[in-house]
């Protein structure tokens, strides 16, 4: 074994052309498995049908602020509006297609690599600082988010910029860097309110400093913020019926890192190390700035889960969090780095993310429903007319924004009652998966439903649709 490190010691991983061929095979094979998942997993959830309608391009500002808020159309939405009318404005521009929402989330979860890199070449070199940009594109729990029309990226994006421009602000407190923070700040929480977490941290941090004047300022743009979003703040805070995301014992042993990094195997390794990094390097964490305001962030951020779960709203679930896996990263990887010195560690971990990205891009824990592959079995029957199940605004629109939706004609109910149509062909969502956890055996009702003047000719059930061939009966 001595001899096998050796071997690295002296021939593998001494310079940074090195890490520079880890960063190619790591990047190769991440970007390649990204678009396999693309493509598997083409399909929406339920939620991003209701993105789909809150940033929907072709109808006025009034009834967008009104979906968001909540109407008969769909439920209200969690996240503030800023991120819909950012996405509803590239719809305007590229297109209005569930495609180009994923690709929205493409673009953020590229570009959030690059202030990652920013912030981690604070201690780290270029190469080494690349390598951690790269190990978080691998992530499995990002690359998942990245293949969704959410706000995941987006505030990913804009976390690490704000982190950027505090340091900068704690470096040199010039007017110009203070009012980009006081401005970052208010933007953040806009974004994402539950960010609040890193501007807790900001304020600690500066107490910890001695810096008054940044101390006033951070203050300052949160007492902005709740002063323009009280309301929202007051409705979000007070809406804690009825949701998933509430506190368990599961929390307490993995603290999410088992959907962070993909699987309990993984998700052990990297929090062993966290820990263990944590307690052998403590002093030298203490003395390092970015360091020791990462062990506060996440530390407020899992304390902010805990508090808020209890005792306002539940929000114990690993994606209202997933800022934190970019700070883990950076953690761990500096502690490698600059601590740890020893190259067969870089290597475990540079074989940790080959493996753990291989094993882990497409094993989400409920897979998407496959919607292109059901209309290709639509397509077999020649039939153009397609009816869908439920009737519901937000399935029709996103069934309307899917890509191979051009081929066929969307029909309505009050066509089916007056036998306007010949033939047509029932999409039924059918016990979908991430409506139950245990697939019942019998079909749901309402894809069973008879039609008055037509007759059914066949039935397939494909993933989480039934599908239904009927003809007028005559």
């Amino acid at each position: 074994m001595n001899i096998y490190f050796s071997f690295f010691n002296l021939s593998f991983l001494k310079n940074k052309n090195s890490i520079n061929f880890c960063i190619v095979i790591l990047l190769t094979l991440t970007f390649y498995l990204f678009f396999q998942n693309f493509l598997n997993e083409s399909g929406y959830w339920y939620d991003e049908w209701c993105t789909l309608l809150t940033s929907d391009p072709n109808v006025n500002l009034q009834t967008i602020y009104e979906r968001h808020k909540g109407n008969s159309d769909k439920p209200n939405e969690n996240v503030p509006i800023i991120y819909y009318l950012a996405l509803r404005f590239f719809f305007e521009v590229f297109g209005f297609t569930s495609q180009n929402g994923r690709i929205f989330s493409f673009i953020f979860y590229i570009l959030s690599s690059i202030p990652i890199y920013f912030l981690a070449k604070k201690n780290l070199s270029v190469s080494q600082s690349i390598f951690v940009s790269s190990a978080f594109l691998s992530t499995p729990l990002v690359l998942w988010m990245a293949n969704e029309t959410r706000v995941d990226m987006f505030l990913i994006f804009f976390s690490i910029i704000n982190l950027l421009i505090f340091f900068n602000a704690t470096k040199e407190s010039s007017l110009r860097n203070i009012s980009f923070l006081l401005i970052s700040n208010i933007l953040t929480l806009s974004i994402y309110p539950l960010l609040i977490s890193l501007i807790v941290t900001q304020v600690l941090f500066v107490i910890f400093k001695k810096n008054l004047n940044l101390f006033m300022l951070i203050i300052f743009s949160i007492i902005i913020y709740f002063f323009f979003n009280y309301e929202y703040v007051i409705d979000k805070s007070l809406n804690n019926s009825n949701h998933f995301a509430k506190l368990n014992l599961n929390f307490f042993i993995g603290y999410f890192f088992n959907t962070f990094f993909g699987s309990i195997f993984f998700g052990f390794i990297y929090l062993f190390t966290f820990g263990f990094l944590l307690v052998k390097n403590f002093m030298k964490i203490y003395k390092n700035d970015l360091l020791f305001f990462i062990i506060i962030s996440i530390i407020v951020t899992y304390l902010m889960v805990i508090i808020s779960s209890l005792f306002v709203t539940p929000i114990a679930a690993p994606r209202y969090i997933i800022f934190i896996v970019p700070l883990i990263l950076i953690f761990i990887f500096t502690n490698l780095f600059i601590y740890e010195k020893k190259n067969y560690l870089f290597f475990i971990f540079f074989i940790i993310s080959i493996s753990n990205i291989y094993l882990n891009y497409d094993e989400r824990h409920i897979k998407k429903p496959k919607i292109d592959e059901t209309l290709l079995l639509v397509k077999k029957f020649n039939e153009k007319k397609i009816y869908l199940e439920p009737q519901s605004k937000v399935f029709t629109n996103y069934m309307m924004t899917v890509k191979n939706i051009n081929h066929f004609e969307l029909i309505e109910k009050n066509d089916i009652s007056n036998l306007k149509h010949d033939n047509f062909v029932l999409i039924c969502l059918n016990n979908p998966k991430y409506q139950v956890e245990i697939k019942p055996k019998e079909d749901d009702k309402q894809c069973l439903n008879n039609y008055e003047g037509y007759v059914e000719i066949e039935k397939i059930s494909y993933d989480d649709f039934l599908v239904r061939v009927l003809k007028k009966d005559v």
